[in-house]
C-alpha cells in the first residue's frame, strides 16, 4: 500500500483509487478529507472541492475510473466514460475496473473522499 491511497465512499458502495505523485495531486492530498456535493454530466460526477489548487498540465482526455481537478468552478472530477468540457489536471485513477460500478448507480449526490488507512 502507498500512502497515495483514497477511499471514494459514495454512502452505498465505496472505491478504492491511487493519486498520482503530481503538485497537483500531492495539494489535493494535503486537504483531505473532502465532502463533495455530486453533479453529473453524462459519464463524469463533479462536484466543488471549494479549493483552488492551481493549474500545472491540463489534459483533454481522461481514460474510464480517471480522477481529475479542475480550477474551473474548483472541481473534483470522475470520469467513467466521458471526455472532459476542458482540459483537466489528471491526478488519480479508480483502482482496476471498479468505475464500472459508476455506469450501474445513478443519482449519486454525495461523495466522500478520504485517505485510505
Amino acid at each position: 500500500m502507498t500512502q497515495n491511497q483514497i477511499i471514494l465512499d459514495f454512502g452505498t458502495f465505496s472505491l478504492e483509487a491511487e493519486l498520482y505523485d503530481t503538485p497537483i495531486a500531492q495539494k489535493f492530498k494535503q486537504h483531505l478529507p473532502y465532502q463533495v456535493r455530486l453533479m453529473q454530466w453524462g459519464n463524469e460526477l463533479y462536484g466543488s472541492i471549494g479549493k483552488d489548487l492551481g493549474e500545472e498540465k491540463p489534459v483533454p482526455d481522461i481514460p474510464p475510473g480517471g480522477i481529475a481537478y479542475t480550477r474551473q468552478g474548483n472541481y473534483v472530477c470522475i470520469f467513467f466514460g466521458q471526455t472532459p468540457a476542458w482540459a483537466v489536471e489528471h491526478i488519480g485513477q479508480i483502482c482496476g475496473d471498479q468505475w464500472i460500478r459508476l455506469q450501474d448507480s445513478p443519482a449519486l449526490e454525495t461523495v466522500f473522499i478520504i485517505l485510505k488507512s
